[in-house]
């Protein structure tokens, strides 16, 4: 045609559609729906842990809508999805979190009907300890940032946490073309994982961890479908009491109070012969006496056969790796990559320390030859700061501003003693980081000991995990 540029390609118009459809695809993984590997965290989950701990809410109960308000600095996608997040966050029951991050006063919906959540102007929220133990928040130096949406202000890429949490709570996500389904496991397992895949037990990096929902007392079982993809599967619980009842008291995944009834509904008018009616005592969790005909004799098997209904959610750990590709990863993959991002993370901390320790020991030596060089004296009688700083600069000392902007009480012969003894300790601390940096032997005790530490504290939750507060 006259007058186009013959430069320019020529593209399919489906070509052109299905290489947008896989760029906007990938955005949606990125910036929505997939966890990253190493903090199990989609974006916004990640923004608000961020914006809590830098605010008011790190330790003290924040109305949920103004916590959604800060986090809209960093997650351009409206309130809604934010108060919709932290909500999520803070669910505490089966098939919910099994080690929630956010801890709620008011009502954030229970397992008979989890969309059963206050207006956010009436709830409040602030971060558990759990966040705090797992090590989200430490050593914030030495993570990396991005630059938010419109550059004000910088946030992480992603935490460093002391174990995978990608593996400790349920992740459910979609995005055109891809899905990441992650149920929740127990943290002594997971951390018994981690420590033989440490330990260099190779065969431990080929197991896959099985699902664990605290709280949650119904039939449940891994099973490999057709497509050798595994699949988690949820059923009934039932509860026999010395007086001969039987109560309903666990319900397969995604069966709230409504779906149950309508359940046993269909079953008295299918098996009337058999279940003739019930009672709900349900409160925030499932207790519903079974009703069963006179004179029938209902043993474990004919539950089962009465009950048949179950979930089965198709395990699909679609991740975010730490370089930042989009993989299908096992349990096993999960831990050995977590583990090295972990022994990095560690390693640039003790750097770091290191670095801080050895500075310490320099400040500390030009302290005490700034005292016994009698530059104390001299500090009364230069007529201003400047001029003092360009003397010790002549001098060869290095730390001027320090020095400079010490109080004159502290340049005395006794803090020349204390100073000695600083020197001693800090001498102690470049050891001490310098072995871990360069020790393998020494780095993995240390991981050890931090998650066995963990593990001491949140091993036996309570039934309703609460912080103290």
């Amino acid at each position: 045609m006259a007058g186009i540029d013959k430069r320019l390609s020529s593209v399919e118009l489906s070509e052109q559609l299905d290489m947008d459809q896989k760029q906007y695809s990938r955005y949606v993984c990125d910036s929505r729906a997939i966890p990253n590997i190493i903090d199990g965290l989609k974006p916004v989950q990640r923004r608000i842990l961020w914006t809590m701990w830098n605010s008011s809410a790190r330790d003290h109960f924040t109305k949920t809508v103004k916590v959604a308000g800060m986090v809209m600095g960093y997650h351009p996608h409206g309130n809604t999805s934010i108060e919709d997040a932290i909500a999520q966050m803070t669910q505490n029951f089966p098939f919910a979190n099994n080690y929630p991050l956010i801890l709620g006063e008011g009502v954030f919906g229970d397992v008979l009907d989890p969309k059963a959540i206050a207006s956010p102007r009436y709830t409040e929220v602030k971060l558990s300890d759990f966040a705090k133990d797992l090590g989200l928040f430490e050593a914030l130096e030495d993570i990396d940032y991005v630059s938010n949406y419109d550059e004000s202000a910088k946030e992480p890429i992603y935490f460093v946490p002391k174990v995978p949490l990608v593996l400790l709570n349920p992740i459910l996500g979609i995005a055109t073309g891809f899905k990441c389904y992650m149920p929740q496991r127990k943290l002594e397992d997971v951390i018994t994982v981690l420590l033989n895949v440490l330990h260099g037990k190779a065969r431990a990096s080929k197991k896959n961890i099985d699902p664990w929902v605290r709280d949650y007392y119904g039939a449940h079982h891994t099973v490999v479908n057709e497509h050798h993809m595994r699949v988690f599967v949820t059923g009934f619980g039932f509860e026999r009491t010395k007086d001969g009842k039987i109560y309903l008291i666990a319900a397969p995944h995604n069966f709230n109070r409504e779906k149950t009834i309508l359940y046993l509904e269909e079953l008295i008018k299918e098996h009337g012969d058999i279940l003739r009616d019930y009672e709900d005592y349900s409160s925030d969790r499932f207790k519903i006496e079974l009703l069963f005909k006179r004179g029938k004799r209902i043993t474990d098997n004919v539950l089962t056969s009465l009950f048949t209904k179950e979930t089965r959610d198709i395990i699909d750990q679609n991740v975010i790796t730490s370089s930042g590709h989009l993989k299908n990863r096992t349990d096993g993959e999960i831990i050995e990559e977590f583990l090295a991002v972990r022994k990095m993370h560690l390693k640039r901390r003790f750097a770091r320390l290191q670095r801080l320790a050895e500075e310490k020991c320099a400040k500390e030596n030009e302290l005490i030859r700034f005292i016994t060089e009698k530059w104390n004296e001299k500090v009364i009688l230069t007529s201003s700061r400047q001029a003092l700083k360009t003397a010790l600069e002549k001098a060869k000392f290095v730390y001027m501003d320090w020095l400079v902007s010490l109080p004159i009480y502290r340049l005395t012969k006794q803090e020349v003693n204390r100073s000695k003894e600083a020197i001693i300790e800090a001498k102690k601390q470049v050891l001490y980081y310098k072995r871990l940096k360069e020790n393998k032997r020494s780095l993995d005790q240390f991981i050890e000991t931090e998650i066995n530490a963990l593990l001491k504290k949140w091993k036996y939750i309570p039934a309703k995990y609460q912080d103290q507060h």
